[in-house]
């Protein structure tokens, strides 16, 4: 086993190296990308209950105040992987799932709140309002070491209601 510990020795060797040239330096510049995050509410109402809903209307309460953020609802898909190319393109394709989705913009604070959510059906009428209440995410699409923080609550309706995803 003559050849472990030059193996051994470039290993430890490589390491220092690249903490010399900058990775995982303490003060090292952190690249952040311009994508941002919104508040708001996002929905997907479940394939099984899809047919049954032409529209949702939210309302969202906290601290004593209602809000009635505008949802609107499209076709959800599900993405197919396409895959790779020879020279590393790879691809994909949305195929349709027969759920629908939506996001609501709204500035959500920290902490639970409450939603209310009336399905409007296929003929037009508004049912019930099916209600829950949960607590919006932090969400950082760029890390916790980058810009770009919001609030974000993400719900699902189902055959069994209105719940938390």
């Amino acid at each position: 086993m003559p050849c472990r510990a030059p193996l051994l020795r470039s290993a430890v060797f490589g390491g220092a190296l690249l903490l010399a040239v900058g990775c995982g330096t303490p003060g090292a510049p952190i690249a952040c990308t311009e994508i941002g995050a919104e508040d708001g509410v996002s929905v997907v109402v479940a394939a099984e209950r899809a047919r049954e809903v032409r529209g949702l209307a939210l309302e969202v309460c906290w601290e004593g105040r209602c809000r009635e953020p505008e949802l609107r609802l499209e076709a959800g898909s599900t993405t197919v992987d396409l895959g790779c190319s020879p020279d590393g393109t790879c691809s994909g394709s949305a195929s349709p799932n027969g759920t629908l989705v939506g996001f609501a913009p709204l500035d959500l604070p920290e902490g639970e709140v409450e939603v209310r959510a009336a399905v409007t059906g296929p003929d037009g009428h508004v049912g019930e309002p099916d209600s829950v209440r949960a607590t919006a995410e932090v969400v950082r699409p760029n890390g916790p070491q980058c810009p770009g923080e919001a609030h974000q609550l993400a719900l699902t309706l189902d055959s069994g209601g209105l719940s938390p995803r």
